[in-house]
């Protein structure tokens, strides 16, 4: 039903037809006038997901490509999310919008790699583009600024041979999200961020607290919620309410052992540390319930899970189940590659 295989071809799957295997008729598109509606692309590609950090065979780390009208959105730069750019038919130069949920290493992991690439590929072939916007919670500028300085060595060594490659500096502009509310929009689209319950911890920069969020898009064709990594959230559920597709996390953080493998509870360091990262399972991820409890109460109209932990479980049911006791919309368990057309 889907084509591709274990040998890491793109897969792709319409709308048409995930909602069909699912049993449901299809995304309303009530956001937008019919006759705009009616013309309007817009395209979900899951590049990434695994919820890392660290690197498996069978999935690559958090990123999706929102593409509206042709002109691609990207959401997190997980790592390797260049060749998955690529693999999806796109080239890294192609995208000049970029949208981070939080500062984990496995949501903006690649942005050093990503910007350097869009440098380089820009600057070599003479290429004229309009910088591109990067924007996400506070941080997001002093990360930019350090991707521009890791990537300065190379680009002055390039540039000592062809003094005539235009310098990255100008190519990009960070946008620190201070607040809950719309802070993008375009012809295409209109973007609106609220703040998750992903860090219930205290940590601060210059740039102040530091905040993950979860993110809508509202396209002529529909709407489409990422939750971004997060804990139950009414914000989120909010956020998602009657979107055409909400885009979740999930974890099997109740499994025995998922979270505390290896730790010698003879140990106080282990002890401890196991103690964190169950309550960072209990709190900041959700559960397949969760997610299903979420999406019902929100009345989205089809479910794309992503982000899965563990990212190399096999047996897809142990998602999806708990999330169908509570939610009887078309769910559809992510791969990379996969693609969603909302029309």
């Amino acid at each position: 039903m889907t084509r591709g295989s274990a040998t890491g071809k793109k897969v792709i799957l319409s709308a048409a037809l995930a909602m069909g295997l699912a049993g449901a008729s299809g995304a309303s598109g009530a956001s937008a006038p019919p006759d705009t509606a009616a013309t309007a692309s817009v395209r979900l590609i899951l590049l990434g997901t695994n919820g890392g950090p660290g690197p498996i065979a069978s999935r690559s780390e958090p990123a999706s490509l929102l593409v509206v009208n042709g002109t691609p959105y990207l959401i997190d730069t997980g790592a390797g999310v260049e060749r998955q750019i690529v693999l999806a038919g796109f080239a890294t130069q192609d995208i000049r919008r970029i949208f981070i949920t939080h500062h984990h290493i496995d949501h903006d992991g690649a942005l050093v790699p990503l910007v350097s690439t869009i440098w380089f590929e820009t600057a070599w072939h003479n290429l004229t583009r309009p910088a591109v916007e990067i924007y996400g919670p506070p941080g997001t500028q002093y990360l930019v600024g350090k991707a521009l300085d890791y990537l300065g060595v190379s680009e002055r060594i390039f540039r000592a041979g062809v003094p005539e490659l235009a310098p990255a500096a100008s190519m990009f502009e960070a946008h620190d999200i201070a607040n809950n509310g719309e802070f993008y929009h375009d012809a295409n689209l209109h973007v609106t961020a609220v703040e998750n319950t992903h860090f219930h911890f205290k940590s601060e920069s210059e740039a102040g607290p530091d905040k993950s969020y979860a993110y809508r898009f509202d396209t002529p064709a529909g709407s489409i919620v990422f939750t971004g990594d997060t804990g139950p959230s009414d914000a989120v559920m909010q956020l998602a309410r009657n979107a055409d597709v909400l885009v979740s996390e999930i974890c099997l953080c109740s499994e025995p052992g998922a979270v505390t493998a290896g730790f010698n509870q003879a140990n106080p360091h282990d002890a401890r540390l196991k103690e964190e990262e169950a309550f960072h399972a209990t709190h900041e991820h959700l559960t397949p319930e969760e997610v299903g409890r979420m999406a019902a109460e929100a009345r989205v109209h089809a479910l794309i899970l992503t982000h899965f932990v563990p990212g190399d479980e096999r047996d897809m049911s142990k998602f999806t189940n708990g999330v169908q006791k509570y939610f009887s919309g078309p769910v559809i368990a992510g791969q990379d590659l996969f693609e969603y057309d909302l029309h």
